[in-house]
Protein backbone atom coordinates (compact mmCIF):
# COMPACT_ATOMS: atom_id res chain seq x y z
CA UNK A 1 0.00 0.00 0.00
CA UNK A 2 2.96 2.56 1.04
CA UNK A 3 4.21 1.63 -2.74
CA UNK A 4 0.42 2.34 -3.67
CA UNK A 5 0.48 5.87 -2.22
CA UNK A 6 3.52 7.63 -3.27
CA UNK A 7 3.51 6.24 -6.83
CA UNK A 8 0.18 7.77 -7.21
CA UNK A 9 1.75 11.27 -5.43
CA UNK A 10 4.45 10.78 -8.21
CA UNK A 11 2.47 10.10 -11.16
CA UNK A 12 0.81 13.78 -10.16
CA UNK A 13 3.73 15.98 -9.19
CA UNK A 14 5.19 18.40 -11.42
CA UNK A 15 6.99 20.60 -8.50
CA UNK A 16 9.86 19.30 -6.96
CA UNK A 17 9.35 19.94 -3.40
CA UNK A 18 6.47 17.40 -3.37
CA UNK A 19 9.20 15.07 -2.60
CA UNK A 20 8.40 13.18 -6.42
CA UNK A 21 12.16 13.77 -7.54
CA UNK A 22 14.26 11.20 -8.84
CA UNK A 23 17.58 12.97 -7.80
CA UNK A 24 18.73 11.50 -4.38
CA UNK A 25 20.80 14.88 -3.64
CA UNK A 26 17.54 16.88 -4.04
CA UNK A 27 15.35 14.30 -2.07
CA UNK A 28 18.15 14.17 0.64
CA UNK A 29 19.07 17.61 1.19
CA UNK A 30 15.20 18.28 0.96
CA UNK A 31 14.38 16.03 4.14
CA UNK A 32 17.56 16.71 6.08
CA UNK A 33 16.87 20.51 5.51
CA UNK A 34 13.09 19.94 6.46
CA UNK A 35 13.94 17.42 9.56
CA UNK A 36 16.29 19.79 11.30
CA UNK A 37 14.55 23.49 10.66
CA UNK A 38 11.00 22.13 11.66
CA UNK A 39 12.28 19.83 14.70
CA UNK A 40 14.66 22.76 16.54
CA UNK A 41 12.90 25.92 15.39
CA UNK A 42 9.14 24.55 14.91
CA UNK A 43 9.42 21.85 18.08
CA UNK A 44 7.37 19.63 16.00
CA UNK A 45 8.85 15.70 16.50
CA UNK A 46 10.99 14.18 13.67
CA UNK A 47 8.59 11.24 13.43
CA UNK A 48 5.68 14.11 12.73
CA UNK A 49 7.85 15.53 10.39
CA UNK A 50 8.15 11.84 8.65
CA UNK A 51 4.85 11.01 8.36
CA UNK A 52 2.90 14.17 8.49
CA UNK A 53 5.60 16.55 6.07
CA UNK A 54 7.97 14.82 4.00
CA UNK A 55 6.80 11.11 3.90
CA UNK A 56 7.15 10.96 -0.25
CA UNK A 57 10.18 12.85 -0.29
CA UNK A 58 11.73 9.66 1.83
CA UNK A 59 9.86 7.06 0.16
CA UNK A 60 10.62 8.22 -3.19
CA UNK A 61 14.73 7.65 -2.45
CA UNK A 62 16.21 4.43 -3.66
CA UNK A 63 16.96 2.73 -0.53
CA UNK A 64 15.49 3.27 3.15
CA UNK A 65 17.21 6.28 4.18
CA UNK A 66 19.20 6.13 8.20
CA UNK A 67 18.12 9.23 10.01
CA UNK A 68 20.17 10.75 12.38
CA UNK A 69 19.31 13.86 14.39
CA UNK A 70 21.61 14.74 16.81
CA UNK A 71 20.41 17.00 19.92
CA UNK A 72 23.61 18.14 21.12
CA UNK A 73 25.19 19.51 18.25
CA UNK A 74 21.83 20.30 16.59
CA UNK A 75 22.47 18.47 13.12
CA UNK A 76 20.78 16.03 10.68
CA UNK A 77 22.11 14.02 8.41
CA UNK A 78 20.55 11.52 6.44
CA UNK A 79 22.03 8.46 4.40
CA UNK A 80 20.76 6.36 1.53
CA UNK A 81 22.24 3.91 -0.50
CA UNK A 82 22.69 5.39 -4.04
CA UNK A 83 24.35 3.27 -6.79
CA UNK A 84 25.97 1.13 -4.41
CA UNK A 85 27.48 3.78 -2.39
CA UNK A 86 26.32 5.91 0.57
CA UNK A 87 24.73 9.76 0.01
CA UNK A 88 24.57 11.47 2.99
CA UNK A 89 23.28 14.96 3.38
CA UNK A 90 23.46 16.91 6.53
CA UNK A 91 21.87 20.10 7.67
CA UNK A 92 23.41 22.40 10.84
CA UNK A 93 20.81 24.15 13.44
CA UNK A 94 22.80 27.56 14.52
CA UNK A 95 20.76 29.14 17.31
CA UNK A 96 19.23 32.53 15.69
CA UNK A 97 19.76 31.33 12.21
CA UNK A 98 17.91 27.95 11.76
CA UNK A 99 19.21 25.48 9.82
CA UNK A 100 21.63 25.63 6.67
CA UNK A 101 21.93 22.63 4.53
CA UNK A 102 25.86 21.60 4.16
CA UNK A 103 27.59 21.60 0.56
CA UNK A 104 30.94 22.75 0.71
CA UNK A 105 31.49 23.48 4.53
CA UNK A 106 31.88 21.29 6.91
CA UNK A 107 29.76 21.55 10.48
CA UNK A 108 32.77 23.47 11.93
CA UNK A 109 32.90 26.41 9.23
CA UNK A 110 29.30 26.96 8.73
CA UNK A 111 29.45 27.12 12.96
CA UNK A 112 31.95 29.57 12.34
CA UNK A 113 30.22 32.01 10.23
CA UNK A 114 28.25 33.08 13.21
CA UNK A 115 31.44 33.13 16.12
CA UNK A 116 31.25 36.94 16.24
CA UNK A 117 28.12 37.63 15.57
CA UNK A 118 25.85 39.39 18.25
CA UNK A 119 22.39 38.46 17.76
CA UNK A 120 19.21 39.20 19.44
CA UNK A 121 18.11 37.25 22.49
CA UNK A 122 14.88 35.04 21.62
CA UNK A 123 12.20 35.83 24.07
CA UNK A 124 8.19 35.44 23.61
CA UNK A 125 6.18 38.05 21.91
CA UNK A 126 4.14 40.42 22.89
CA UNK A 127 0.57 38.92 22.85
CA UNK A 128 -1.64 39.81 20.27
CA UNK A 129 -5.39 40.90 21.97
CA UNK A 130 -7.69 38.17 22.35
CA UNK A 131 -11.30 38.17 21.59
CA UNK A 132 -12.70 34.81 21.22
CA UNK A 133 -16.14 34.15 19.72
CA UNK A 134 -17.21 30.94 20.50
CA UNK A 135 -19.92 31.68 17.74
CA UNK A 136 -17.03 31.59 14.86
CA UNK A 137 -16.28 27.81 14.25
CA UNK A 138 -13.35 26.86 12.10
CA UNK A 139 -14.22 23.03 11.14
CA UNK A 140 -14.26 23.76 7.36
CA UNK A 141 -10.43 24.48 7.36
CA UNK A 142 -10.20 21.00 9.22
CA UNK A 143 -12.88 19.27 6.84
CA UNK A 144 -10.50 16.96 5.02
CA UNK A 145 -7.80 15.93 7.36
CA UNK A 146 -9.51 12.81 7.90
CA UNK A 147 -8.37 11.15 4.38
CA UNK A 148 -5.43 9.20 3.85
CA UNK A 149 -2.28 11.44 3.58
CA UNK A 150 -1.95 12.25 0.13
CA UNK A 151 -5.48 13.69 -0.35
CA UNK A 152 -5.54 15.42 2.93
CA UNK A 153 -5.37 19.24 3.52
CA UNK A 154 -3.33 18.12 6.42
CA UNK A 155 -4.24 21.36 7.97
CA UNK A 156 -2.21 21.79 11.64
CA UNK A 157 -3.18 25.57 12.26
CA UNK A 158 -6.08 28.37 11.88
CA UNK A 159 -5.84 31.71 13.26
CA UNK A 160 -8.72 34.78 12.86
CA UNK A 161 -8.14 38.32 13.62
CA UNK A 162 -11.05 41.05 13.44
CA UNK A 163 -10.93 44.45 14.06
CA UNK A 164 -7.00 43.56 15.37
CA UNK A 165 -8.36 40.77 18.11
CA UNK A 166 -7.88 37.32 17.57
CA UNK A 167 -11.71 36.00 17.26
CA UNK A 168 -11.03 31.94 16.66
CA UNK A 169 -7.87 29.52 16.70
CA UNK A 170 -7.73 25.75 16.21
CA UNK A 171 -5.10 23.81 16.24
CA UNK A 172 -4.14 19.38 15.97
CA UNK A 173 -2.46 18.06 18.54
CA UNK A 174 1.64 19.21 17.48
CA UNK A 175 0.95 22.72 17.09
CA UNK A 176 0.10 26.34 19.21
CA UNK A 177 -0.35 29.68 18.31
CA UNK A 178 3.07 29.96 19.53
CA UNK A 179 4.62 27.29 17.42
CA UNK A 180 7.11 28.91 15.24
CA UNK A 181 6.10 27.62 11.37
CA UNK A 182 7.70 27.66 8.13
CA UNK A 183 6.72 30.30 5.41
CA UNK A 184 7.83 29.16 2.22
CA UNK A 185 7.05 31.29 -0.14
CA UNK A 186 5.26 33.69 1.98
CA UNK A 187 8.92 34.98 2.87
CA UNK A 188 8.96 37.01 -0.62
CA UNK A 189 6.19 39.27 1.24
CA UNK A 190 8.65 39.79 4.13
CA UNK A 191 11.32 40.28 1.54
CA UNK A 192 9.08 43.21 0.06
CA UNK A 193 8.23 44.50 3.20
CA UNK A 194 12.09 44.57 4.13
CA UNK A 195 12.78 46.52 1.05
CA UNK A 196 9.93 49.24 2.12
CA UNK A 197 12.09 49.36 5.60
CA UNK A 198 15.14 50.56 3.73
CA UNK A 199 13.33 52.61 1.06
CA UNK A 200 12.39 54.27 3.77
CA UNK A 201 15.58 54.61 5.44
CA UNK A 202 16.52 56.62 1.93
CA UNK A 203 19.16 53.15 1.58
CA UNK A 204 17.19 52.55 -2.07
CA UNK A 205 15.00 53.55 -4.16
CA UNK A 206 12.13 51.87 -6.24
CA UNK A 207 13.49 52.44 -9.58
CA UNK A 208 17.39 52.24 -8.63
CA UNK A 209 18.80 49.55 -10.71
CA UNK A 210 21.05 46.67 -9.93
CA UNK A 211 23.08 44.16 -11.60
CA UNK A 212 23.61 40.56 -11.29
CA UNK A 213 25.93 39.27 -13.62
CA UNK A 214 25.35 39.70 -16.90
CA UNK A 215 21.65 40.72 -15.91
CA UNK A 216 20.69 44.55 -15.02
CA UNK A 217 16.63 45.32 -13.59
CA UNK A 218 14.72 47.62 -11.65
CA UNK A 219 14.43 46.60 -7.86
CA UNK A 220 10.78 47.33 -8.68
CA UNK A 221 11.14 44.72 -11.34
CA UNK A 222 12.38 42.42 -8.78
CA UNK A 223 9.31 43.22 -6.68
CA UNK A 224 7.24 42.86 -9.35
CA UNK A 225 8.75 39.34 -10.34
CA UNK A 226 9.81 40.76 -13.60
CA UNK A 227 13.61 39.86 -13.56
CA UNK A 228 14.37 39.00 -17.56
CA UNK A 229 16.61 36.24 -15.88
CA UNK A 230 15.24 32.79 -17.40
CA UNK A 231 13.55 30.54 -15.02
CA UNK A 232 11.93 27.00 -14.41
CA UNK A 233 10.40 27.21 -11.30
CA UNK A 234 8.92 23.94 -12.02
CA UNK A 235 10.01 21.69 -14.55
CA UNK A 236 9.51 22.64 -18.41
CA UNK A 237 8.76 20.57 -21.12
CA UNK A 238 12.32 19.61 -21.51
CA UNK A 239 12.89 18.47 -17.89
CA UNK A 240 15.08 21.37 -16.64
CA UNK A 241 13.95 23.07 -13.77
CA UNK A 242 16.07 25.78 -11.50
CA UNK A 243 14.67 25.47 -7.78
CA UNK A 244 15.75 22.45 -6.63
CA UNK A 245 19.71 22.76 -8.26
CA UNK A 246 19.36 26.80 -6.52
CA UNK A 247 18.52 25.08 -2.98
CA UNK A 248 20.27 21.42 -3.22
CA UNK A 249 22.88 21.50 -5.48
CA UNK A 250 24.85 24.67 -4.62
CA UNK A 251 25.45 26.80 -1.17
CA UNK A 252 25.34 30.32 -3.03
CA UNK A 253 21.97 30.59 -4.52
CA UNK A 254 22.25 34.22 -5.70
CA UNK A 255 25.31 33.05 -7.60
CA UNK A 256 23.03 30.39 -9.36
CA UNK A 257 20.77 32.88 -10.35
CA UNK A 258 22.96 35.33 -11.44
CA UNK A 259 24.63 32.86 -14.07
CA UNK A 260 21.26 31.92 -15.94
CA UNK A 261 20.15 33.30 -19.12
CA UNK A 262 18.21 36.13 -20.09
CA UNK A 263 14.80 35.48 -21.69
CA UNK A 264 12.76 38.99 -21.37
CA UNK A 265 13.44 42.35 -21.27
CA UNK A 266 12.78 43.52 -17.34
CA UNK A 267 9.86 44.56 -16.61
CA UNK A 268 7.82 43.17 -19.63
CA UNK A 269 6.35 39.96 -18.40
CA UNK A 270 5.60 38.35 -15.39
CA UNK A 271 7.48 35.35 -14.30
CA UNK A 272 7.51 33.98 -11.02
CA UNK A 273 10.48 33.02 -9.64
CA UNK A 274 12.01 32.43 -6.56
CA UNK A 275 15.16 33.23 -7.61
CA UNK A 276 14.11 36.46 -8.28
CA UNK A 277 13.63 37.11 -5.17
CA UNK A 278 16.83 35.55 -4.24
CA UNK A 279 18.00 38.71 -6.12
CA UNK A 280 15.86 40.81 -4.32
CA UNK A 281 17.54 39.48 -0.76
CA UNK A 282 21.06 40.40 -1.67
CA UNK A 283 19.59 43.74 -2.50
CA UNK A 284 18.55 44.06 0.82
CA UNK A 285 21.61 42.34 2.14
CA UNK A 286 23.73 45.28 0.11
CA UNK A 287 21.47 47.81 1.55
CA UNK A 288 21.29 47.07 4.79
CA UNK A 289 25.39 46.72 5.09
CA UNK A 290 26.67 44.05 2.80
CA UNK A 291 27.11 40.77 5.93
CA UNK A 292 24.61 38.67 7.89
CA UNK A 293 24.75 41.32 11.00
CA UNK A 294 23.49 44.12 9.47
CA UNK A 295 20.86 42.14 7.80
CA UNK A 296 19.93 40.91 11.09
CA UNK A 297 20.05 44.10 13.00
CA UNK A 298 17.34 45.28 10.17
CA UNK A 299 15.35 42.49 10.46
CA UNK A 300 14.66 41.54 13.87
CA UNK A 301 15.73 45.54 15.38
CA UNK A 302 14.00 47.43 12.71
CA UNK A 303 11.41 45.49 11.47
CA UNK A 304 9.96 42.71 13.81
CA UNK A 305 10.92 44.14 17.48
CA UNK A 306 8.70 46.89 16.80
CA UNK A 307 5.97 44.20 15.93
CA UNK A 308 6.29 42.54 19.14
CA UNK A 309 8.28 39.53 16.96
CA UNK A 310 10.54 38.57 19.68
CA UNK A 311 11.77 35.42 18.48
CA UNK A 312 11.53 34.96 14.08
CA UNK A 313 13.91 33.12 12.56
CA UNK A 314 14.80 33.72 9.19
CA UNK A 315 17.35 31.21 7.31
CA UNK A 316 20.92 31.77 5.10
CA UNK A 317 22.61 29.59 2.44
CA UNK A 318 26.15 28.12 3.06
CA UNK A 319 27.63 31.95 1.15
CA UNK A 320 25.61 33.83 4.03
CA UNK A 321 22.63 34.54 1.47
CA UNK A 322 19.00 35.29 3.33
CA UNK A 323 16.73 32.48 1.93
CA UNK A 324 14.49 35.52 1.38
CA UNK A 325 12.20 33.44 -1.22
CA UNK A 326 11.48 30.54 1.40
CA UNK A 327 12.55 30.08 4.63
CA UNK A 328 11.29 32.58 7.38
CA UNK A 329 9.37 31.26 10.76
CA UNK A 330 7.30 33.20 12.72
CA UNK A 331 4.58 32.11 15.02
CA UNK A 332 1.36 31.69 14.32
CA UNK A 333 0.23 34.87 16.06
CA UNK A 334 2.78 36.77 14.95
CA UNK A 335 1.99 35.99 10.97
CA UNK A 336 -1.28 37.85 12.22
CA UNK A 337 0.20 40.99 13.20
CA UNK A 338 1.98 40.30 9.86
CA UNK A 339 -1.38 40.46 8.30
CA UNK A 340 -2.56 43.69 10.53
CA UNK A 341 0.36 45.74 8.92
CA UNK A 342 -0.90 45.88 6.06
CA UNK A 343 -4.44 46.69 7.00
CA UNK A 344 -2.98 49.41 9.12
CA UNK A 345 -1.27 50.47 5.80
CA UNK A 346 2.77 49.90 7.96
CA UNK A 347 1.62 51.92 10.69
CA UNK A 348 2.24 50.32 14.08
CA UNK A 349 2.01 51.48 17.99
CA UNK A 350 2.25 54.71 16.87
CA UNK A 351 5.13 54.05 14.51
CA UNK A 352 5.30 54.05 10.47
CA UNK A 353 7.10 51.01 9.87
CA UNK A 354 7.08 50.79 6.22
CA UNK A 355 5.15 53.76 4.43
CA UNK A 356 1.77 53.98 3.97
CA UNK A 357 2.47 54.64 -0.26
CA UNK A 358 4.63 51.23 0.23
CA UNK A 359 1.69 49.24 1.35
CA UNK A 360 -1.04 50.33 -1.04
CA UNK A 361 0.71 51.06 -3.77
CA UNK A 362 4.07 49.16 -4.06
CA UNK A 363 2.79 45.75 -2.49
CA UNK A 364 -0.91 45.96 -2.21
CA UNK A 365 -1.18 47.68 -6.27
CA UNK A 366 -0.79 45.36 -9.20
CA UNK A 367 2.41 45.20 -11.16
CA UNK A 368 2.99 43.71 -14.58
CA UNK A 369 0.11 41.64 -13.87
CA UNK A 370 -3.32 41.91 -12.47
CA UNK A 371 -3.09 39.21 -9.73
CA UNK A 372 0.56 40.12 -8.16
CA UNK A 373 2.14 43.25 -7.01
CA UNK A 374 5.03 43.61 -5.06
CA UNK A 375 5.99 40.07 -3.77
CA UNK A 376 2.46 39.66 -2.81
CA UNK A 377 -0.66 37.74 -4.16
CA UNK A 378 -3.54 40.00 -5.42
CA UNK A 379 -7.07 38.75 -5.94
CA UNK A 380 -7.07 35.92 -8.37
CA UNK A 381 -10.03 34.34 -7.55
CA UNK A 382 -12.49 36.84 -8.40
CA UNK A 383 -14.22 34.80 -11.27
CA UNK A 384 -14.74 31.94 -9.49
CA UNK A 385 -15.55 33.46 -5.99
CA UNK A 386 -17.42 36.55 -6.58
CA UNK A 387 -18.09 36.72 -3.02
CA UNK A 388 -14.66 37.30 -2.30
CA UNK A 389 -14.09 40.82 -1.44
CA UNK A 390 -12.10 42.51 -4.34
CA UNK A 391 -9.33 43.87 -1.58
CA UNK A 392 -8.53 40.74 -0.58
CA UNK A 393 -4.80 40.03 -0.75
CA UNK A 394 -2.53 37.19 0.25
CA UNK A 395 0.50 35.78 1.41
CA UNK A 396 1.05 31.97 -0.09
CA UNK A 397 3.53 29.00 0.49
CA UNK A 398 4.02 25.93 -0.45
CA UNK A 399 1.68 22.93 0.63
CA UNK A 400 -0.73 25.40 1.63
CA UNK A 401 0.58 28.03 4.05
CA UNK A 402 -1.60 31.68 3.69
CA UNK A 403 -2.03 34.97 5.51
CA UNK A 404 -5.11 36.17 3.76
CA UNK A 405 -5.84 39.90 4.05
CA UNK A 406 -8.45 41.70 3.73
CA UNK A 407 -8.68 45.37 4.64
CA UNK A 408 -12.21 45.91 3.52
CA UNK A 409 -13.58 43.22 6.14
CA UNK A 410 -10.70 44.34 9.04
CA UNK A 411 -9.98 40.61 8.56
CA UNK A 412 -6.65 38.48 8.67
CA UNK A 413 -6.56 34.71 8.18
CA UNK A 414 -3.33 32.37 8.58
CA UNK A 415 -3.55 28.94 7.60
CA UNK A 416 -0.61 26.40 8.02
CA UNK A 417 -0.32 22.51 7.32
CA UNK A 418 1.32 20.50 4.64
CA UNK A 419 -1.26 19.66 1.38
CA UNK A 420 -0.87 16.30 0.91
CA UNK A 421 0.69 15.40 -2.61
CA UNK A 422 -1.97 15.20 -4.82
CA UNK A 423 -3.79 18.20 -2.91
CA UNK A 424 -0.56 19.92 -4.06
CA UNK A 425 -1.00 19.21 -7.63
CA UNK A 426 -4.51 20.67 -7.49
CA UNK A 427 -3.42 23.95 -5.94
CA UNK A 428 -6.18 25.31 -8.23
CA UNK A 429 -9.27 23.91 -6.02
CA UNK A 430 -7.13 23.51 -2.76
CA UNK A 431 -7.12 27.28 -3.11
CA UNK A 432 -10.73 27.83 -4.23
CA UNK A 433 -11.25 25.62 -1.24
CA UNK A 434 -9.14 27.93 1.23
CA UNK A 435 -10.85 30.34 0.17
CA UNK A 436 -14.25 29.67 0.47
CA UNK A 437 -13.78 29.42 3.81
CA UNK A 438 -12.43 32.52 4.72
CA UNK A 439 -15.65 33.27 3.01
CA UNK A 440 -17.51 31.12 5.50
CA UNK A 441 -15.34 32.91 8.49
CA UNK A 442 -16.03 36.34 6.76
CA UNK A 443 -20.17 35.72 7.30
CA UNK A 444 -19.90 34.71 10.87
CA UNK A 445 -17.83 37.30 12.68
CA UNK A 446 -20.00 39.29 10.56
CA UNK A 447 -22.98 38.17 12.17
Amino acid sequence: MKNTVFALACVASSLVLTGCHSDPNVLLGYSANQICSRHFVSGESVEFIRQRVIPEALGALPSTPAIEVNGTTKRVSITAQVDGQDLTRTSVYRAGLGCTLLHALTPAELVAQADTLSLPAEMPSTPINKAIRDDVSLDKFFANNHLDYPWSDNTFAVAVLHRGKLVAEQYDAHHSGDTRMLSWSMAKTLTGLLVGVLAQQGKLTLDQEVTYGAHTMSIRNLLNMSSGVKWAETPDIHGHEDLAPMWYHTGNSVEYVSKRPSDYSPGSKFEYATGTTQLLSDVVKVASGGDIQSLNNLYQTQFFAPLGINNAIAEFDEAGNLRGGARMFLTIHDWLKIGQLFIQKGHWDGRQIVSQTWITEVMMGKGVVDHYGGQLWLNDLGFWLPRLPKDTVSLRGHRGQYVVIIPSKQLVVVRFGAYGSVVNQSLGLANKRLFKAVIDVIDQVEK
